[in-house]
This record gives C-alpha cells, sequence and structure tokens, in this order.
C-alpha cells in the first residue's frame, strides 16, 4: 500500500532567483505548484488526491481561522491547532498522521526552494504524530461465520416478493426484478475464501476463473482466480473453496447469463433492470457495501445473541476473517501472508496474526 504522507524529495532547482522578492503569498498558489512540479506523476493517482485533499482542507482551515491564507504567516502553532481540529473532527489517528505527514512534505519541499517562503521557519518541522492504538483484526467468529453461510444459503427466499409461501418450483419467478441472491451468496463466499478487497472483487472478469464452466467448478478438486491486481501495481493468485466453488458455478449458471452480453467481461455483474447500471454491468464498490449490509441486518434479524450480531456487515471484515484463519493454518508465515493478501507492510500483516480480545480471552481458559 502507497502512503501518501512518505515522501522522497527530487532534487530541486530555486524557483526564483536569490535577488527578487518571493511572488505569490498564497497557500493556494504554491499548494497548485507543489502539486503540479512534486506530486503529478511522480505519485499514484490516488495517493495524489490525498495529498492534494489533505492541503486543501489546511488551506481551509487558515482562511477560517485568520480570514486569509498567506503562506508567510504560517506557524508552528498553526499546524497544531490544525491537528486538534482534526482531532475534534474524530478522524482516525493514521488519517490525522497523513494529513500532517502531507503537510510536511509540502513545507520541506518549500524550504528547500527558498526559505523566505516561510520566514518563521518550516511550521511542520518537528510535530509528533500522534500514537496509533493497537491493531485489533475484526474477524468473525467461527459460530458467526456458520450462521452467516446458513443465511446466505437462504437468500432467496430473502429476495421474494412479499406474500403467501411459494413452492420451491415457483420460487424462481417469484423473485424481486433487481434481487440476484446467487450473486450476492457467491459474493460472501468468494470474500471469505480468498480475502479479496472489495475494489479487487468488482473488477474481477470472469476469465480469471480457472475453470469458469459451471459444470468444471463444480468437480473441481482446486480453482483459483488469477492476477488479481492489488494495491501498489501487484498482482497475485487466490485459491477458492469448495464452498466458493459452488456458489459461484450456481451464480454463473442461472444468473449471470441473464445479465451478461458476449461482450460483457466482468465476473459479478448488476440486473439489466438496474436503471443505474453501468455500460459494461460491471458492481461498484458502495453496490457491494450495500449487499453486504443487508445479509448482515437479515442475519442478525434472527438472533437473539447480541454477542453473536454482526451489523454491520462489511467487506474488510470477511478479509479479516480470511486472513485470521490463514495465519493460524499457516502458522503466521508472513511470506504466505503478504502472497494470499497483497499486503507489503509488515504492521498490516501483524494484524492478522493477533488474535481478537474474544478469542484471545479464551486463551487463559487453558492455564
Amino acid at each position: 500500500m502507497e502512503n501518501p504522507g512518505k515522501f522522497t524529495l527530487r532534487k530541486v532547482q530555486p524557483l526564483f532567483s536569490s535577488q527578487e522578492n518571493p511572488p505569490h503569498d498564497s497557500l493556494n498558489y504554491w499548494i497548485e505548484q507543489f502539486l503540479s512540479l512534486a506530486i503529478q506523476d511522480v505519485r499514484s493517482s490516488g495517493v495524489a488526491k490525498k495529498i492534494e485533499l489533505h492541503l486543501h482542507r489546511f488551506q481551509e482551515f487558515t482562511l477560517d481561522r485568520y480570514g486569509h491564507e498567506r503562506m508567510s504567516t504560517c506557524l508552528r502553532r498553526d499546524v497544531l491547532s490544525w491537528q486538534n481540529h482534526l482531532i475534534d473532527r474524530k478522524l482516525a489517528p493514521a488519517t490525522i498522521n497523513n494529513h500532517l505527514a502531507s503537510l510536511s512534505a509540502f513545507t520541506t519541499w518549500i524550504m528547500s526552494h527558498d526559505r523566505r517562503l516561510f520566514p518563521s521557519g518550516d511550521p511542520a518541522k518537528g510535530i509528533s504524530e500522534l500514537g496509533l492504538p493497537p491493531l485489533e483484526p475484526r474477524t468473525l467468529s467461527e459460530a458467526q461465520v456458520r450462521s452467516v453461510k446458513n443465511v446466505c444459503d437462504r437468500l432467496e427466499r430473502f429476495h421474494t416478493l412479499k406474500g403467501r409461501q411459494w413452492s420451491k418450483s415457483e420460487l424462481e419467478t417469484r423473485i424481486k426484478a433487481k434481487g440476484r441472491p446467487l450473486r450476492d451468496r457467491a459474493i460472501v463466499y468468494v470474500l471469505l475464501s480468498t480475502g479479496l478487497r472489495r475494489e479487487e472483487l468488482v473488477r474481477l472478469n470472469i476469465e480469471q476463473v480457472q475453470p469458469c464452466e459451471p459444470q468444471a467448478l463444480r468437480q473441481a478438486k482446486k480453482a483459483r482466480i488469477l492476477n488479481v491486481k492489488g494495491k501498489g501495481k501487484t498482482e497475485r493468485t487466490v485459491f477458492l473453496s469448495n464452498d466458493a466453488r459452488l456458489a459461484l458455478a450456481d451464480y454463473i449458471e442461472l444468473e449471470r447469463v441473464k445479465d451478461a452480453g458476449d461482450d460483457i467481461a466482468a465476473l459479478f455483474l448488476s440486473a439489466t433492470c438496474v436503471s443505474a447500471r453501468r455500460s459494461e454491468g460491471r458492481l461498484s464498490p458502495q453496490t457491494i457495501n450495500n449487499i453486504l449490509i443487508q445479509i448482515g441486518r437479515w442475519h442478525d434479524s434472527e438472533l437473539t445473541q447480541a454477542e453473536r450480531q454482526i451489523s454491520p456487515l462489511r467487506p474488510h471484515d470477511l478479509r479479516h476473517t480470511f486472513a485470521f484463519q490463514l495465519a493460524k493454518a499457516t502458522g503466521a508465515d508472513a511470506y504466505e501472508l503478504e502472497r494470499r493478501l497483497g499486503h507489503r507492510s509488515q504492521r498490516y500483516i501483524q494484524r492478522y496474526t493477533n488474535p481478537p480480545e474474544e478469542v484471545a480471552a479464551t486463551y487463559v481458559e487453558h492455564f
């Protein structure tokens, strides 16, 4: 994962001669210069957008605080006040640290060109990062996984039109027009058995599934998804469990054919009757969120024990569940975790090997 806080200075040339006064005493002007000369085409588009967002938030804070956004007046106390402002907005510590790192990269770049732009010195220098809370995976327990699978295997009933109880032979014709229960079931099983990120899931094409024919999937002892494109231009192969193979086979054979034309490559598709359907039929990341949230609600509606409820169910919960189980199965093999999860940060690898509190609490029972 590329971190917007990590910034490497390139060799720079002064933007104006030492005899002339610094022009344009404006945060907005120099932010645009910084983005144009030091960020665009150097950092990934996603990280560039985050840095731009962070810097313009500081500009807006300065304008609101003083009624102007003159760069020459920025002091260390202003950056500390901005940090406290972000804390008051209830942003996560890691998010606040990324904001400050973007600002520090900007002020360091300015100081390397001409110190006169900040007459009182680098305002972001020496400001400490916030401490981060312990990394704890948000995983589903084995009991929760069982009950989620139970709901997924009955999704057709949740998608039926309201009315009398339909027989199995009538059920298919009574599914809501936009309902795709087999697709939603396959999404859950694929996320549980591969640990894919939400964005990775929506980018999948059917040709990446090997084998991709329904009958071959049902009979296969092993199936995989090839060339999963992750963060940092990485690619990896992930494997499908038996549940995921069967769920995908049902979806491809019975539902996907209704929504796919000859030129449709995406694996998971919106229903053709959805007005906001994309031209290629591909689901959006927000739709994945909505599907899981609804499944989580249906799951919890059948339970009376609060400790077994899972709402709101999120794609990353299933990724963490897969990762924690993989860590247990491999003896926390960092190389295998990195290879299957597409992570390069040891900090995030450690997240998956640290048990959740409710799991760790059971360990002492054996002592």
